[in-house]
């Protein structure tokens, strides 16, 4: 009795949802049946902003596809669109970084509550569509918070009675049972709705793990069971990046170790038959964006994938995921160092790059910087005693008066090459190296890749002896 009480109460909304749209998308009459208008009401924004961008959104990314204009008689923003026979998925953002999704085509008036700067957290009243939206990303939460107090009840069981073991296990199984039926109603009432709900739930591992299946492997295979991701519906469900991000976190969580996480991160790849559909980029970018908050190894790895992938198909994400690749990899040894071209004292430019078959030290400094000149004679020193074995060094300035930075070589005889943009701490070549304080030094390697950093004094001249010998 209690288990099916608590059942109804799950199914509630998803049923009211169906009655409302008909177990279709909801559709009103409107003057003009042709026609989607968007009213977006949002405090606090500037009173310079007449337009507001609407997206698609993809992940990692939003291509701009259209605008709300500001309206002169109460500042709302309005956006008129084609109505559609599905619908879909817009982003609408007030600054072009938070986002707010709201779903878009088959009602004819929906209206869009936000704040200007937390537009992800934008609701929408007059819309059957974007409120069961917001019915089942809550459910979501809850099923998740739910299935962690289980979690930790049952592997807290005072200890381990076997009988207080079963009975939590049989609540898991329980949990287990609502959440399937749950996101069957929800793909039942709206196809659409239900691509969501099959992305932000996932099944229990004690209701459905095979003997002596470990937590980490369940979940690896099983995270998105619920997921449709060959449907051609998929590829309009932005939350296919949540679903993937949630499955890598759940992993992480579980300490899964590195070559399993890899495994099963291709695994759940590979059950997408279309590797060019914009589902297989959600999924992957959404992959990234939990390898990146805990900064993993495996993320310069799935990083380099996704550009490769998408390098010719960017939609303004490639240039920057290229960009801190090159930054975090000027970290890690055995990467390839960026390449720094500028201009020499001379006027012409010169780059790291024609240094290659030399033992390279790149050398952040600057005129005005004391411990980079008290610094100068150690470097001169271990210049004189190995350029003749193929060591070679590299000034990068960080300059902005370029007869200080001149004068600073001359007196300080620094006879190597230099280079500048002369821009100070704006300096690009700073930028790239994520440099933020001088002296600091890049030691590279005759192909061009990471040795170590910021080595100076002694420990400089032990690492050219182990490099060079006496």
């Amino acid at each position: 009795m209690k288990k099916t009480l608590i059942l109804s109460l799950l199914l509630a909304p998803v049923l009211a949802f169906a009655q409302k749209t008909g177990g279709k998308p909801a559709a009103a009459t409107t003057n003009d049946p042709k026609q989607v208008t968007l009213v977006c009401k949002i405090t606090a924004a500037p009173s310079n902003v007449d337009t507001l961008v609407l997206y698609e959104p993809a992940g990692l990314a939003n291509r701009p596809v259209g605008k709300a204009i500001r309206r002169y008689t109460d500042s709302a923003y309005v956006a008129v669109l084609p109505m559609s026979k599905t619908p879909k998925f817009y982003g609408v953002s007030v600054f072009g970084t938070a986002v707010g999704k709201v779903i878009l085509g088959t009602e004819p008036d929906v209206t869009l509550w936000g704040h200007a700067q937390f537009m992800e957290k934008a609701r929408c009243t007059g819309s059957a569509l974007n409120k069961g939206l917001d019915q089942i990303v809550r459910q979501a939460d809850q099923f998740q918070m739910q299935s962690d107090l289980l979690r930790t009840e049952f592997y807290n069981v005072p200890g381990n009675n076997p009988d207080g073991v079963k009975v939590v296990a049989e609540k898991i199984r329980a949990l287990g049972a609502s959440k399937q039926k749950y996101v069957d109603s929800v793909k039942s009432a709206n196809p659409l709705l239900g691509q969501v709900a099959g992305s932000l739930i996932a099944p229990e591992y004690i209701a459905g793990k095979k003997e002596g299946e470990t937590e980490i492997d369940f979940y690896g295979a099983q995270s998105l069971r619920f997921a449709d991701l060959n449907d051609p519906l998929s590829n309009e469900n932005p939350y296919v990046f949540e679903g993937y991000e949630r499955f890598v976190q759940r992993l992480l969580q579980l300490n899964a170790p590195k070559d399993r996480l890899k495994y099963y991160m291709d695994y759940q790849m590979k059950s997408i038959n279309d590797p060019k559909s914009k589902t297989h980029r959600l999924a992957l970018a959404g992959m990234l964006s939990a390898l990146k908050a805990v900064n993993h190894a495996l993320y310069p790895v799935y990083t380099m994938k996704y550009v490769d992938l998408y390098r010719n198909d960017t939609w303004g994400e490639i240039g920057r995921m290229e960009f801190e690749m090159k930054q975090s990899g000027t970290s890690t040894p055995g990467f390839e160092a960026p390449d720094l071209v500028g201009p020499t004292p001379d006027g012409p430019e010169y780059a790291l790059s024609k240094l290659r078959g030399k033992v390279v030290l790149v050398d952040f400094w600057a005129s005005w910087c004391g411990p980079c000149r008290r610094e100068n004679p150690n470097v001169v020193a271990m210049y004189q005693k190995y350029k003749d074995k193929g060591f070679e060094i590299l000034g990068v300035s960080l300059d902005r008066d370029a007869e200080a930075w001149k004068k600073a070589i001359e007196m300080d005889g620094l006879t190597w090459k230099h280079i500048s943009d002369l821009k100070g701490w704006q300096s690009q070549h700073a930028r790239l190296y994520s440099v933020n304080s001088i002296p600091a030094t890049v030691l590279v390697d005759r192909d061009g890749r990471i040795i170590t950093r910021n080595l100076r004094g002694e420990q400089l001249g032990a690492k050219l002896k182990e490099i060079f010998g006496e």
